[in-house]
């Protein structure tokens, strides 16, 4: 039974890197190549480890986007909504759509590397 990967590992380890990196365009540009390829390379020994069963890498897993839950809850509440001089108020779209779909996805992460199946692996 131990040979056979959870299909919910699978997808989290592949998919766990896109949560944190879901950011509007104008805060994407604005990332290095050196700071990219250090996230491409964390991300990608973290999704390897997790698809080799270690634990530590699920507990790096659930840090990780529990975190990014947390960031996101605490940057969009103050920031998404912006009191002009004019006293109107402006609504910043793009960073309200991006931290959704990145909360969502981190909680699809997080569901899916607790399931008790993957668990079992883990052990």
């Amino acid at each position: 039974m131990k040979n056979r990967l959870p299909n919910g590992l699978i997808v989290a380890a592949g998919l766990q890197f896109i949560a944190p990196l879901c950011l509007p365009p104008r805060l994407l540009a604005g990332i290095t190549p050196m700071l990219w390829a250090l996230i491409v390379v964390l991300f990608s020994l973290l999704g390897v480890a997790l698809l080799r069963r270690r634990p530590w890498a699920r507990l790096a897993t659930e840090f990780v986007q529990g975190f990014n839950i947390i960031v996101r809850l605490l940057v969009l509440l103050p920031n998404v909504a912006q009191r002009s001089a004019a006293d109107k108020v402006t609504v910043d779209v793009p960073l309200l759509i991006t931290f959704t779909i990145s909360m969502l996805l981190s909680a699809v992460v997080l569901y899916l590397v607790d399931r008790p199946s993957v668990q079992m692996q883990m052990a």
